[in-house]
């Protein structure tokens, strides 16, 4: 078996392609991952500050500490690995960073990814259900970036353990609407359950989402975090009808991306199908405990301009965003054409000599190289052609994919 050297590293590139504008002719298309927000997201997430305003106005004090109580909540999170859970909510000091600053960047993150999915069509009526809801974030981003839900009177259920946050969440998402001078269609009802057992009581929703809210999945005396994840997808799969989906997102650190992977493992056993990002039904070659590498993807900041100078004050300045997403559902995959592959680029473009800027991929072929692949934006899903050899990177085990249009790599391989 002949081997090649790849930098093993799919958390950056060790060299960057130049950025592409516009693809050249000849090129072949290609779905990408991130949609840029509309003009409507665009203009929520500018009016955000008012809205919060509305609901949780700031002393001239109180104002002046934001950026030290965002660095101070931000030290905080980040040594309790357990979830926002929830001392913070008791101190409005902590409660107004978060607002201010974590949700509206979940926003940013979720704003981009949602025009992307393939959710069922929405009914007048139909039940969506948000669980671990804290203050609404994952419905917020539905509601702004995607204008066929927002436009659908639905009934909405958010459900979490501690009620202040959510009902923080409904006046925010009140206060967003009538600063936007737009009709808030949906009911939102409040449930104070935990996410498993709202799964199991509220049940046939049309679109079930969770955001942030797996890592709360630890083991427990008698019950194992695997076994936990696994009894969440038991209870999705007896709760969701056949045309429904549900959407978890984490962050995208190696513990999102970790148990974001486990889920998908126990929800394929469940018969459901991970429509996105996956581009297989294939064990993910990125579960494997030696790897070192984890399924996450990264994008360009793109959020409103005092959002970033809030970060810049709290110096907790962000180059760009990163999130482990997985949509669920019982549609079938689309078929590929004889010979190809589909595939998911999970890394940014690094040089391989003689192989041009590389990426790395993810395909029912397990863990894949792309050469010549510096038009492939981060997490775009395209349709490629497998080497016949087996030639295979020796330090990742990645063996070869070719973008499909074959006029761009015939002469260098």
């Amino acid at each position: 078996m002949k081997t090649f050297s790849a930098p093993f590293n799919k958390r950056e590139g060790t060299g960057h392609a130049p950025r592409v504008e516009r693809l050249p002719l000849g090129v072949p298309r290609f779905t990408p991952m991130f949609r840029s927000p509309d003009a409507f997201a665009v203009r929520a997430l500018d009016l955000l500050p008012r809205a919060l305003d509305a609901i949780l106005p700031l002393s001239t004090a109180h104002r002046r500490d934001l950026p030290l109580a965002v660095r101070d909540l931000s030290t905080l999170l980040t040594s309790d690995r357990g979830g926002f859970g929830r001392p913070y909510w008791s101190s409005p000091r902590f409660v107004s960073a978060y607002l201010r600053f974590f949700l509206p960047w979940n926003l940013v993150r979720l704003s981009r990814v949602f025009p992307s999915l393939r959710l069922p069509v929405p009914q007048e009526g139909a039940l969506y259900l948000d669980i671990g809801s804290g203050p609404l974030t994952v419905p917020l981003a539905l509601w702004i970036s995607r204008p066929d839900w927002r436009r659908t009177p639905v009934r909405l259920v958010c459900a979490d353990t501690v009620p202040h946050p959510m009902d923080l969440g409904r006046k925010l998402f009140e206060a967003l609407a009538e600063v936007m001078e737009t009709p808030q269609l949906w009911s939102v009802e409040l449930k104070r359950l935990p996410l498993v057992q709202a799964v199991r009581e509220i049940r046939r929703p049309r679109l079930l989402t969770a955001g942030n809210v797996l890592n709360e999945l630890r083991s427990t005396p008698g019950m194992s975090s695997d076994a936990r994840i696994a009894d969440l997808a038991e209870a999705v799969a007896h709760s969701i009808p056949d045309a429904g989906a549900a959407f978890f997102v984490e962050p995208g650190t190696r513990l999102g991306g970790t148990v974001i992977a486990r889920l998908r493992e126990a929800a394929l056993e469940e018969g459901f199908t991970p429509v996105f990002p996956c581009p297989h039904d294939g064990e993910c070659p990125l579960l494997d405990r030696r790897e070192r590498g984890w399924c996450h993807f990264n994008l360009d900041i793109g959020g409103p301009s005092w959002l970033a100078a809030l970060s810049q004050q709290a110096r907790l300045r962000k180059t760009g965003l990163s999130l482990s997403p997985l949509l669920l559902s019982r549609e079938e995959r689309e078929d590929v054409s004889a010979g190809e592959v589909r595939a998911r680029v999970l890394s940014d473009a690094f040089r391989v000599p003689g192989r041009g800027f590389c990426r790395y991929a993810c395909s029912e072929k397990g863990w894949n190289l792309i050469p010549h692949a510096e038009s492939l934006p981060f997490g775009a899903l395209t349709d490629c052609e497998e080497e016949t050899s087996s030639e295979v990177d020796r330090k990742s085990g990645a063996s070869l994919l070719f973008w499909k249009m074959k006029s761009l790599y015939a002469d260098r391989k």
